[in-house]
């Protein structure tokens, strides 16, 4: 039985666990063991620890929750407390 994808390519998504800074978008789609996985990519305009490092991970449906797109100013913000 194939399952159904509750998201689609191009979302802008959270990871529900770092929901202030882990946003962006679902880059592919798979199915694996009967379960959807979603490739989220990090937006860029978060100022990562490391220079040139992307954060992009496979991740599940519980994991992710469809948000809004921050403005820049709000990753401004947020990069100033980092």
């Amino acid at each position: 039985m194939k399952a159904e994808a509750l998201f689609r390519e191009g979302d802008y998504v959270r990871l529900k666990l770092a929901p202030k800074t882990r946003m962006g978008t679902i880059e592919s789609i798979k199915e694996e063991r009967g379960r959807v996985q979603y490739l989220f990519l990090q937006d860029s305009r978060l100022d990562e620890a490391v220079p040139g490092f992307v954060f992009d991970a496979y991740v599940s449906e519980d994991e992710i929750e469809l948000c809004t797109k921050p403005s820049d100013e709000y990753w401004k913000a947020i990069n100033a407390l980092s």
